[in-house]
């Protein structure tokens, strides 16, 4: 859409900023990026406004990256700039309202003109001190948000290109080519559309992370009553024993808590049936600990080793202290 050429900028409502609104994912592992800044540079691809361009480059092997959406319409849907994906959870906004009860289709008109006045209106209201009159912060995460959140960031988004060349067996480079010598990937996932993204419309990647929280099931307890433990995997050097005593301490009076950093799992024990069957029900397929995700299972008493000679009865006794995880 054409604009008009204005001397005042801020007449026509167009964009500057001084840092882009972008997740972790997007912005890299580096803590010294250099970025490029070009104002007016590009039309949003939403609202085709003008706005404020950066670009950089997330990581060494990784490719340039840019803001694709002006600010505007990136608060209207808290989404980055880049991915458009939620900037709290991580997720396409397709995911994101389904798992929240969100209805925001019709909350942004499709049309060109009412789409630019819409985001004017919202920028000027920003401008004059006015919050955007949306719902995002308003939401209490459920379970199924929970379940689906990204709580690290995921840096092989950031990847080049697959190279164009060597899928037609023709790239001389080599190891010096900066592209990714591999075949592309097909079918529904290599179809994904901006606007359909941001609208939350029929998005391959919502699909698909929807259908994921839809098969994953309840921790089912083990038919032993006199199982009090859980296993919980996944840990890394910076969870403690106080950080996941602070988590299961809620539902049930502990008994013990035996970290295993070599193996990187720990077990915690309850006093009693209930607390772990508590602590089981509420923090299956959502137990996060200092920002990692871990795993959670019940543990089960380890199978006695047949004894060879038939004397050393208090052996057989002991092979029943260790745990293990129970298969679900």
């Amino acid at each position: 859409m054409a604009h008009r050429i204005l001397r005042d900028h801020d007449a026509d409502g167009w964009e500057r900023s001084d840092f882009p609104i972008v997740c972790e994912s997007c912005l890299g592992d580096n803590p010294y990026v250099r970025m490029t800044k070009s104002e007016y540079d590009k039309e949003c691809k939403i609202c085709t406004r003008p706005f404020t361009v950066f670009r950089w480059r997330p990581g060494r092997d990784a490719r340039y990256k840019k803001t694709e959406i002006c600010q505007t319409c990136c608060k209207l849907k808290n989404v980055c700039q880049v991915c458009l994906l939620d900037l709290e959870y991580g997720l396409p906004v397709q995911a994101r309202d389904t798992a929240l009860n969100i209805s925001t289709h019709d909350s942004i008109p499709k049309s060109d003109v009412n789409r630019e006045y819409f985001a004017e209106e919202h920028d000027r209201k920003t401008r004059a001190g006015l919050d955007y009159e949306s719902s995002f912060g308003k939401m209490r995460p459920n379970d199924t948000i929970l379940k689906l959140q990204r709580t690290t960031p995921y840096y092989k988004r950031n990847r080049a290109h697959v190279c164009s060349f060597f899928i037609r067996g023709e790239c001389t480079r080599g190891d010096e080519c900066p592209y990714r010598h591999e075949m592309p990937e097909t079918g529904e996932l290599s179809q994904q559309n901006i606007k359909d993204r941001y609208y939350g419309v029929n998005d391959p990647v919502a699909m698909k992370l929807l259908g994921k929280a839809g098969e994953m099931g309840t921790l089912e307890s083990p038919d032993d009553e006199s199982i009090k433990t859980l296993y919980v995997g996944g840990l890394n050097s910076r969870i403690l024993e106080q950080d996941l005593r602070d988590q299961f301490y809620a539902y049930g009076e502990i008994e013990s808590i035996r970290v295993l950093a070599e193996k990187a799992c720990a077990f915690v024990t309850y006093t009693t049936r209930e607390g772990a069957e508590k602590a089981a029900q509420e923090l299956s397929n959502r137990l996060v600990v200092n920002g990692q995700r871990l795993k959670l299972m019940w543990g089960r008493p380890q199978a006695p080793r047949p004894d060879q000679d038939g004397s050393n009865q208090q052996g057989g006794v002991a092979a029943h202290s260790g745990l293990l995880p129970r298969t679900i």
